[in-house]
């Protein structure tokens, strides 16, 4: 039981029964590989307390992964469906080994939705805002904020090499010229912590409703509008032609609304929003995952082609 067996992104550097007692928990069976995360290592292990998900963290540092649990923390008491952290006796909420972060979690059933209807559209605006209203005033300097347009700049100027490099490099240049004022009136709409990467893949249902919302990882402050914006832009990744069904965002913002309304300036600024959750997680993909992944052209990137099937609409 001390991570000798395969595992996705090589293994834990954990001796489970040592770790869990630190938790006032008893490991009851072997850890089993738990796998979808990109940026973390999941594993799922009985307990005299029940199964937990021990959760290492493999980009992000301790001090984020705090806020994060901090966050969790809060909304678990105010009764949003997220899973309760689990923290040790003593010591350190946030555990550190072998340099990377760790959290336990309670495992929660539930299973991923097969496909994004307009009923788990609207529940997961309703989600959103639930998640905005609760954390209202919320201030942590730990909760990073992203510089969009920074990124956006820098892909602008970047010397990327692969095919379609040039049109992506022009068509980012002049997304940031075209909406200059916008983005700046951006910065002005209300704004708290995003959870920054609810999609499909990130929820769990139990017949039609939703059990639990996971994955905080990409948490970082910034206006509010953005959280709705990225969903959106997840539901267009989903469509063949990726082109955002108006039904899926119509529910989306009414499930939105019926918690938060939105103000006249964030409806005004959905599309905008939209197309810069596109175009910002285009840049940072051509510019950071593309080299390492064997790509030839712009065209691979499926945010890019995101973006350019919904800018126009």
């Amino acid at each position: 039981m001390t991570s000798d067996q395969y595992w996705p992104k090589e293994r834990f550097g954990l001796d489970f029964p040592k770790f869990l007692q630190q938790y006032g928990l008893q490991a009851r069976g072997e850890p089993v590989p738990l796998t979808g995360g990109e940026d973390n290592r999941l594993a799922r292990i009985p307990t005299d307390r029940g199964e937990v998900v021990i959760r290492e963290y493999l980009h992000s540092g301790r001090a984020k992964v705090g806020a994060e649990v901090s966050l969790l923390e809060h909304l678990a008491r105010d009764g949003f469906p997220t899973p309760m952290p689990i923290f040790p006796k003593a010591g350190e909420r946030v555990a550190l080994v072998g340099g990377n972060p760790i959290v336990v979690f309670p495992f929660v059933s539930g299973r991923v939705p097969e496909a994004m209807t307009e009923a788990l559209a609207g529940q997961c605006g309703a989600l959103l805002a639930r998640m905005h209203v609760s954390t209202e005033g919320w201030a942590d300097e730990r909760i990073p904020v992203v510089d969009r347009r920074g990124i956006l700049e820098q892909a602008a100027a970047s010397d990327v090499k692969l095919a379609g490099a040039q049109f992506w490099r022009s068509e980012t240049r002049g997304f940031l010229e075209r909406n200059a004022a916008a983005l700046g009136l951006l910065g002005e709409l209300p704004s708290g912590p995003l959870h920054h990467d609810l999609h499909r893949q990130n929820v769990l249902v139990d017949g039609d409703a939703v059990t639990a919302v996971l994955d905080f990882d990409e948490l970082n402050r910034g206006p509010l509008i953005l959280d709705l914006a990225r969903w959106c832009h997840y539901a267009a990744l989903e469509q063949d032609d990726m082109r955002l069904p108006a039904a899926l965002v119509e529910a989306a913002v009414a499930g939105y609304q019926s918690v938060r309304p939105l103000t006249g300036a964030e409806l005004k600024m959905l599309p905008l929003a939209l197309d810069l959750a596109g175009i910002v997680d285009a840049a940072g993909f051509v510019m950071w995952a593309a080299p390492y992944l064997g790509l030839e052209s712009i065209s691979e990137c499926r945010s890019w082609k995101a973006y350019l099937a919904n800018c126009d609409s």
